[in-house]
């Protein structure tokens, strides 16, 4: 089992297949409140699609692309955080997440992204990590801002979403940016 331990009451941990009923039922809860920035809802049907994906979660994973775990939060799981796949030869990765609607607003997210940046550079040798948010999405673009992220592009029209076409803010930040920030708030 690959967990990591992001402090006393959050962790991140690789789904196993007999987490699909509880992440099914997570997503499914909370299926309007993720619909308006994540575009996988209307595929997550059933346990099995949970199943499916956890699948391709532990693929990721043995192909050391990087952990794309749930998020825990003292034993409950509340969300899911990780890397999208790494781009090996380049160095560098995006990092997705998203958390049930009670569960906002409490810095999980904030706290779960800042451990997967300090896991990229310091145990996976990164040299850049980035965040692909919705326009609009300022929940999440506050936790880019509270992270240190200032580099930005706009990527227009980046994402269909069910019905219409979001623009993106990618935000990034390089190795040598993330150990000058974490220096300063120290």
């Amino acid at each position: 089992m690959v967990k990591l331990e992001v402090n006393d009451e959050i962790c991140l941990k690789l789904l196993s297949l007999s987490d699909a009923p509880t992440l099914f039922t997570l997503v499914d809860d909370n299926r309007q409140h993720l619909k308006q920035w994540l575009p996988w809802l209307d595929f997550t049907q059933s346990v099995q699609d949970s199943e499916a994906f956890i699948k391709t979660t532990q693929k990721q994973l043995h192909d050391e692309l990087g952990l794309m775990g749930g998020i825990y939060l003292n034993h409950t799981l509340v969300g899911m955080c990780g890397y999208h796949p790494i781009d090996k030869r380049n160095r560098c990765a995006s990092i997705g997440y998203w958390l049930a609607k009670k569960y906002q607003g409490q810095g999980i997210a904030t706290q779960s992204v800042s451990y997967l940046i300090d896991h990229a550079f310091e145990t996976l040798a990164l040299n850049k990590v980035s965040l692909s948010i919705a326009e609009h999405n300022y929940k999440s673009q506050d936790i880019a801002l509270r992270l240190g992220f200032v580099n930005k592009e706009f990527k227009p029209d980046a994402e269909f979403l069910y019905d219409h076409r979001v623009n993106h803010i990618c935000y990034w930040m390089a190795q040598e940016e993330w150990l000058a920030h974490q220096a300063h708030i120290d």
